[in-house]
């Protein structure tokens, strides 16, 4: 018995595809390429140059002493539709399906975002500080109780938070390397045995 998948990909990526899906015991069956593009006009404007309001924006549309000016849009879909096929009866075919399962589980696992955005708060925020003391110091001016409480507060609330969320971000990168080298060594173990059938 015949089992069949149809898979959509960026041109860019069909080659690696057709090899992954190989791996796994799946031959192409059938391809198409969708190409299309549209274009739409997202605004229009017309600039006149005459005397009088009518006369003004009549001549800018007749082409007299004036212009149109439009801003288009093009929206290009460009994709292959690849159509597989896999014999069920085929050697070591739940062997393939398994480590399939085993590949796609673990490559489909989204990187994880560097925390970025509280780390650079936290940073100018330590800085702003930092530079207000030491002018501060400089000028021989006293501190306000509130100065002193964002001074204290800011930095207690925001370091520990930033060094949290790295260690989060540790954590899932280090998630994330394995599973991609879990998926690695499935895609391997796949073409092995693809190899010796």
């Amino acid at each position: 018995m015949i089992e069949y998948k149809t898979e959509r990909v960026d041109p860019l990526y069909e080659e690696e595809l057709l090899k992954i899906n190989a791996s796994f015991g799946w031959q192409l069956i059938d391809s198409q390429e969708v190409y299309n593009e549209s274009t739409h006009i997202e605004n229009a404007s017309v600039s006149s140059y005459g005397n009088g309001f009518i006369g003004g924006f009549m001549k800018g549309f007749t082409g007299n002493d004036g212009k149109i000016n439009l801003q288009t849009h093009t929206k290009v879909t460009n994709y292959i539709t690849l159509r597989f096929g896999r014999d069920t009866k085929m050697p070591s075919y739940d062997k393939l399906t398994e480590l399939e399962e085993q590949f796609y589980s673990n490559a489909n696992v989204v990187e994880p975002k560097k925390p970025n955005a509280i780390t650079a708060i936290t940073v100018i925020g330590v800085i702003l500080i930092v530079v207000s003391v030491i002018m501060a110091i400089a000028e021989g001016t006293a501190a306000e109780l509130w100065e002193i409480a964002v001074c204290i507060v800011f930095p207690l609330a925001f370091i520990p938070l930033t060094i949290a969320a790295w260690a989060r971000y540790r954590k899932k990168s280090q998630y994330h390397e394995d599973c991609i080298s879990r998926a690695v060594n499935a895609l391997s173990a796949a073409q092995e045995i693809i190899d010796e059938d």
